[in-house]
């Protein structure tokens, strides 16, 4: 089992689907078919490892065949299960896109050095994201565009933005 940092949740199993052993997973995002190959189920203190046959949308919820589960009553076992995958499954993404959990709890600061706070949020808009961010200053919305947003580093989790007119609240 791999250490809880370097999982990440993705649903939650809410039912079984036929007789045999298909789960219903209620995504935690979009539901798309995912590339998934092995799932870590947590509920409570029982901690399971399945491997991945197959997957597909389904109505707002995936259809999961996981190997060695295939009858009605071994997926039955898993109903209300916690779904995880590995953060290092994920595929690379281009230059400049990140995944929301990369940013999450994401260190922002401005491009003198000031700090800003922690991104606890992030939401789309029709153009672009938009960062919330939680500091000293209150709850400030970080658009995410290149002129706000000078460089983002991942290995540090330091994410460095430019302050315009109407970022930050005035100081008092």
């Amino acid at each position: 089992m791999l250490k809880r940092e370097q999982l990440l949740l993705v649903g939650k199993i809410v039912g079984v689907h036929g007789i045999k052993g298909e789960i219903k997973i209620l995504p935690y995002g979009d539901c798309n078919k995912k590339l998934w190959k092995r799932l870590y189920l947590l509920k409570q203190e029982h901690n399971l490892v399945y491997e991945v046959l197959d997957n597909k949308p389904q109505k707002g919820i995936l259809l999961v065949c996981l190997k060695d589960c295939n009858n009605r009553n071994s997926a039955e076992q898993l109903v209300n299960y916690e779904v995880f995958v590995d953060k290092n499954e994920f595929p690379s993404l281009p230059e400049g896109e990140y995944y929301n959990f990369q940013l999450d709890g994401m260190t922002v600061v401005t491009d003198e050095g000031k700090f800003v706070g922690n991104i606890t949020d992030i939401f789309t808009t029709g153009s672009n994201d938009v960062y919330v961010v939680k500091g000293p200053l209150g709850e400030i919305l970080i658009p995410a565009i290149s002129d706000v947003v000078v460089k983002v580093d991942i290995e540090e989790r330091r994410m460095i933005v430019r302050v315009i007119e109407g970022l930050l609240p005035e100081e008092k």
